[in-house]
């Protein structure tokens, strides 16, 4: 379980940025999606909106967060009673318990979405003082069997139909995936595998790591870094078929082998196709948001 990835990287600065505009529904062609929904910026990365029971809440989008996570404060006014106990590990190997809540039904820009159990946790200490409150973490559990694309520099989440998925995928490089279902099956996050000359290493693709990319530190060398180096180093990690990640790393201890946040995301149009485990990347046609996936300052230049 990776809930908090927050946790790892509440050092970063989070700049909150403004909304962007509404993103249109679908439409009735067979070609397009069932649903498009509204992802605005939000520190380093995104946030959607989330209404339950008349309750409107402000989400991190958190693709690596496993299972959603409410506040107490926000499942108290969705009608949520807690009991009994989700428990499991962030990647820092984090011993994180919480109460639970089943099958809590909300929606996001008017599209129905269920979670089969969330977690009940305080999430507000997972975010800088200067940054606007959230009212919990959505993930990837709630799209479960469905295929949906992220649209990071866009503002977009695409819940797509059968043709929607077809036509998007078109000319888009697929990558080999695996997905993760941890928490007893409850949680669901995509891990991208990734060839180095000794073998596969899996990087998790986490939207909710605002500025860095990490490598586990018995995987650093295979990439050119050194693992025992503390501070962010320069990285170029070849992920397959052409496609790098640049940016700052880390090569932290984990128990997964990495973890591929939004500096290398936001240039990325996502598609995932969460009931077959399979996923395309195409280049964004747009730029980035400012202060989306922007690495942290080193220490030495601040």
């Amino acid at each position: 379980m990776r809930i908090p990835v927050l946790l790892v990287s509440a050092f970063l600065s989070m700049p909150c940025a403004a909304s962007v505009p509404q993103a249109p529904g679908a439409d009735a062609s067979p070609d397009a999606p069932i649903a498009t929904l509204r992802l605005e910026p939000y520190r380093k990365s995104v946030a959607v909106r989330v209404e339950a029971n008349g309750r409107q809440g402000l989400f991190s989008f958190d693709t690596a967060g496993g299972h959603t996570v409410i506040s107490p404060e926000f499942a108290a006014h969705v009608g949520c009673t807690s009991w009994g106990r989700l428990g499991g590990y962030n990647m820092t190997g984090t011993r994180l318990d919480m109460a639970r809540c089943d099958d809590v039904r909300f929606s996001v820009d008017g599209f129905p979405l269920a979670a089969p159990v969330v977690g009940v946790m305080q999430v507000a200490p997972l975010i800088a003082a200067n940054a606007a409150p959230i009212d919990g973490l959505l993930a990837l559990d709630v799209f479960a069997g469905r295929t949906i694309t992220l649209d990071f520099a866009g503002g977009h989440l695409h819940v797509e139909s059968p043709g929607s998925a077809a036509k998007r995928v078109a000319g888009a490089r697929e990558m080999p995936v695996r997905l993760s279902r941890e928490a007893q099956g409850l949680a669901l996050a995509v891990n991208l595998e990734v060839p180095t000359p000794k073998g596969i290493v899996r990087f998790e693709i986490d939207s909710g790591n605002g500025g860095t990319l990490l490598v586990s530190k018995e995987y650093a060398a295979q990439f050119g870094l050194d693992p025992a180096k503390d501070g962010p180093q320069v990285a170029r990690i070849p992920l397959g078929g052409g496609i790098v990640a640049e940016g700052l790393a880390f090569t932290p201890a984990l128990n997964i082998d990495g973890n591929l946040g939004m500096p290398f995301l936001k240039d990325w149009v996502v598609t995932l196709d969460l009931a077959a485990g399979r996923m395309w990347l195409r280049r964004s046609d747009v730029p980035a948001p400012p202060g989306m996936g922007v690495p942290p300052v080193p220490a030495a230049a601040q």
